[in-house]
């Protein structure tokens, strides 16, 4: 099993004016993902750890390539226009974990810049499965020089939102091919699996954090449709994966009281985890524990190994 939380690092607190003062929590200063990293197995004896030191936070690169043209003729993707960068943490299968990372790593890294026409030309960043005009027209198809002009047309074209809907596609076209193997009950609770995604917006330069939930329903014709819900997390919430029942009303609780009354909300939330660990007597959850932030492109990293 595992145990992840992710929350908004609280180093800038802004105050409301007013009759009822409040603070405004902080969400340009990076967000920060805390986990475990103990694999273990269940036996008939209960679980049994495998590997210490596995990595459950994953950098994932972003790259959204620009259209490469000679004169005014369309000549496909050669040159990446802009690199960004997010955190992705697992908790569940690991084997179904690196499915869905590999789906999410190979659309973040293929986004393409094309464009729509409602009626003037409008510029879309789009995955590469996608339907895309510049190809689907060819090569043939002439642009005048004055469009797709890197400077002045594709800035501000990449969201943090748009970022999170590839995630979400990514995970769900993940869940989809595995479903084809998927049989009964047992082995769809084997693949279970949970996912949260840190990035900064490179457009607005603010945090934000996203939860994807493992959801599956019965369909009317038989079988089983497994999917992923997509939650945003406010800045003042926490996000909790992997031992949810044992730990996250605890920690809840801890965030809202840590949040509210002072700058070691991060330290707070570390040292319940590196806690919970210490405690836990299923081999379910163990050291070393891992924090990484991320704000902007600049991820740091630290490992609490007592």
């Amino acid at each position: 099993m595992t145990l992840i939380i992710a929350g908004y690092r609280q180093n800038k607190f802004r105050w409301n004016i007013g009759e009822n003062s409040n603070y405004t929590p902080d969400i340009n200063s990076g967000v920060f993902v805390i986990a475990d990293s103990i694999i273990s197995a269940k036996t008939n004896a209960g679980s049994k750890p495998l590997v210490s030191g596995f990595r459950k936070i994953i950098e994932v690169p972003v790259h959204v390539w620009q259209p490469h043209f000679v004169g005014e003729l369309f000549q496909g993707y050669s040159t990446i226009f802009q690199t960004h960068k997010c955190l992705v943490a697992f908790a569940g299968s690991t084997l179904t974990a690196q499915h869905l990372i590999n789906g999410i790593s190979g659309h973040l890294a293929e986004l393409k810049i094309d464009y729509e026409r409602n009626p003037e030309i409008e510029y879309v960043v789009r995955k590469s499965c996608d339907h895309n005009n510049l190809i689907s027209k060819g090569i043939s198809n002439h642009y005048d020089e004055n469009l797709f002009v890197a400077a002045k047309d594709y800035q501000n074209l990449l969201s943090a939102e748009l970022i999170s809907d590839v995630v979400e596609h990514s995970i769900n076209k993940a869940l989809e091919s595995r479903m084809q193997h998927v049989l009964d009950p047992i082995a769809l609770d084997a693949m279970y699996t949970d996912i949260i995604l840190a990035v900064t917006c490179p457009i607005q330069r603010q945090d934000y954090l996203y939860k994807f939930k493992f959801k599956s329903s019965a369909l009317p014709e038989g079988g089983i449709k497994v999917y992923c819900e997509k939650e945003f997390i406010e800045a003042d919430k926490i996000a909790v994966i992997g031992m949810e029942k044992a730990f996250a009303e605890e920690a809840f609780e801890l965030a809202k009281t840590a949040i509210s009354s002072g700058l070691r909300f991060e330290h707070d939330m570390l040292d319940f985890v590196v806690n919970c660990v210490k405690q836990d007597q299923t081999f379910e959850i163990g050291l070393p524990v891992i924090i990484k932030t991320i704000n902007g492109t600049s991820v740091q990293k630290e490992v609490i190994t007592n």
